[in-house]
């Protein structure tokens, strides 16, 4: 016996093909969108790791203007980058003269003076504060290549901050 369909249709007893396709469309397309959902997450906290370090680049450059010694500016600097692990932090500190056309950077370093000890960058000139921090990828390993050097599974951000001498 034939079971009717109230407008008079026969239903099938064969299930839809459409389930089917449906699993393969979702099968090849969720690699795709699972790549898309990493990579947004991943330039998410490279991002927040460069704004940290850009921000602690410019902490260490203003406390190093004001004259504090070299302890003092990378103690500000490793404050200011507090969510990132301190002994991966390398912080560069110099300081500018501009001479004769040219710019020449100097290492900074600290001298006694009738303040107490105080960085040795000349009152005027320009000093730079370099802060550097190996960012470890969250999708290293499943996308090769982003890496600085091939098998690390990090890259390494940058934040610089220059500031005059007071």
């Amino acid at each position: 016996m034939q079971t009717l369909h109230p407008d008079n249709q026969e239903l099938s007893k064969i299930p839809s093909r459409r389930a089917g396709t449906a699993t393969v469309e979702l099968a090849l397309v969720m690699p795709l969108l699972l790549l898309l959902l990493m990579g947004i997450i991943e330039f998410g906290l490279l991002f927040e790791d460069y704004m940290i370090l850009k921000n602690a680049a410019r902490e260490g450059a203003r406390t190093a203007a004001t004259g504090a010694n070299t302890t003092a500016i990378a103690d500000r600097v490793q404050d200011a980058a507090a969510k990132l692990p301190a002994e991966e932090l390398t912080i560069t500190q110099q300081y500018g003269v501009y001479d004769e056309g040219s710019w020449s950077w100097y290492a900074l370093g600290d001298i006694s003076s009738d303040e107490g000890v105080i960085n040795d960058a000349p009152t005027g000139s320009f000093i730079r504060v370099e802060v550097s921090y190996p960012h470890h990828l969250v999708a290293g390993r499943i996308v090769p290549g982003l890496e600085d050097e091939p098998g690390s599974g990090s890259i390494t951000l940058t934040g610089t901050a220059t500031f005059r001498r007071e």
